[in-house]
């Protein structure tokens, strides 16, 4: 269990980073649109997730309805890594309350 925590922490951490590198791209080129969709959901207000799900629904808000600011600033790429990263701490890196009441 405690290594599972660890994980968590660490993929949360790694997720952070991704969301402090597109936040200091988008202020130093100034791009309003995609910088509001960031600060709409992080920083995160917990690691739990419901935060994290909000953070991944919300870049895809970003992709679906301003594709043309993604391209610009060829952002693609950060934001895949920080789906993936999501998704793979929502699938096999769960909640310590969710792992405690599935025992």
């Amino acid at each position: 269990m405690i290594v599972h925590l660890h994980e968590r922490e660490e993929a949360v951490e790694q997720i952070n980073s991704i969301c402090l590198r597109l936040f200091d791209l988008w202020c130093e080129k100034r791009c309003v649109t995609p910088l509001a969709y960031l600060m709409h959901c992080w920083p995160l207000l917990d690691t739990g997730g419901a935060s994290i799900r909000r953070l991944v629904d919300t870049m895809d808000e970003l992709c679906k309805f301003h594709p043309d600011e993604v391209l610009e600033h060829d952002l693609w790429l950060p934001l895949h890594e920080l789906a993936a990263r999501a998704d793979d701490l929502l699938v096999r890196h769960p909640e310590p309350s969710r792992l405690a009441a599935a025992g």
